[in-house]
């Protein structure tokens, strides 16, 4: 069951619907507490819904932040690394795990999108993609490691489809050159994402899949920062999730001011593109870290041999911080002691993360 069909299920959004840099001292405000300020990377291509939300809506003022949001064409994670940017955003649930694999001290701290991912063909042979048994004898166009390639692989394997022999994988750069592959007919199917919707109908092609079919709980980016940190950095990113936690409940209840508060970060997209990036009904924000679909992430590349073998036995359990979500959470609940709304988050976050 979908995190969305979990809450309406509770009424929570029914209940709802009407309700309405390196983290040091920079300043002071007005009532005299400490202002931090932190550098926050998202992928261009996604945005940042959740922080435009935040920003749209003063959250991150209230919790005395001053977030500068930095985009990168590419990889976000290694400008973490190197001290460059606090947040690594909207940069996958793979890529940092696959970066702590590799050695980095990397902590996941919360979430930021869950499913999306589209599988794309020809429009008029979209309808010869029923089950996964379709797939055999197929070209598959994908990105390495992405996170939907992780997800579709693993799901072929469990359906008993020998992913080296009954199909083949075409390893590409970009999901650009994946769905120019699918247009050219040098690949059958591709393994698209989140926000190529648009360019994916102007190429003639159509959503097949969609990631949460193949896994409705299924993660994408992870709110992600450095191992060590400071006492004073540890303050900041509690408020950084206290933000988000926020700007999930008016993604919720009001997807149109989630469009408004992203215009800003899509300036050079028209309107449609830029609501089909931050409203696709497939597409799921919330800052919750679910811990144990991610911890099921980082098994599926083991088993798919994405990670060394030195690296196996790594216990990603000990590369999340869980505590700047509770201590937020528990803040929010303590503000609003009689809104039941952060009572149902909490309910959320046992389920997923305990």
């Amino acid at each position: 069951m979908t995190i969305r069909k979990r809450l309406i299920g509770i009424g929570f959004l029914t209940l709802f619907a009407l309700s309405a840099c390196d983290g040091q001292e920079k300043g002071a405000t007005k009532d005299n507490e400490k202002i931090y300020e932190l550098k926050v990377g998202y992928g261009n291509l996604y945005g940042a819904p959740l922080a435009d939300i935040a920003i749209q809506e003063g959250f991150f003022e209230e919790e005395n932040l001053k977030v500068e949001m930095i985009g990168f064409s590419g990889d976000g994670l290694a400008p973490l690394q190197a001290k460059k940017i606090d947040i690594a955003l909207t940069f996958g649930s793979t890529g940092p795990m696959n970066f702590i694999a590799n050695g980095a001290d990397f902590s996941m701290i919360g979430g930021h999108m869950e499913g999306g991912h589209p599988l794309v063909a020809k429009k008029e042979k979209a309808e010869n993609y029923k089950t996964l048994e379709d797939y055999k004898g197929k070209k598959i166009a994908t990105v390495r490691l992405d996170t939907l390639d992780v997800y579709f692989r693993s799901a072929l394997q469990e359906a008993g489809i020998d992913i080296e022999k009954d199909v083949k994988f075409i390893e590409l750069d970009s999901r650009v050159s994946v769905l120019e592959a699918v247009k050219t007919g040098k690949a059958d199917v591709g393994i698209s994402g989140t926000g190529h919707l648009t360019q994916t109908l102007e190429l003639g092609l159509a959503p097949v899949k969609w990631i949460n079919e193949i896994e409705p709980d299924a993660v994408c980016c992870r709110v992600t920062i450095r191992g060590e940190l400071s006492d004073d950095e540890a303050i900041a990113y509690k408020k950084f999730m206290k933000a988000l936690i926020k700007a999930e409940r008016v993604k919720l209840e009001n997807p149109e001011r989630n469009f408004k508060a992203s215009l800003d970060r899509f300036k050079n997209l028209d309107r449609d593109q830029i609501n089909e990036i931050v409203n696709e009904p497939h597409l799921i924000n919330t800052a919750d870290p679910n811990k144990k679909e991610t911890l099921e992430v980082w098994e599926k590349m083991i088993n798919l041999g994405y990670v060394r073998k030195e690296a196996e036995n790594i216990d990603m359990n000990a590369y999340f911080n869980l505590t700047f979500y509770e201590q937020a959470l528990d803040e929010l609940i303590k503000e609003n002691p009689k809104d039941d709304y952060y009572k149902q988050v909490l309910e959320r976050f046992n389920n997923q993360n305990l």
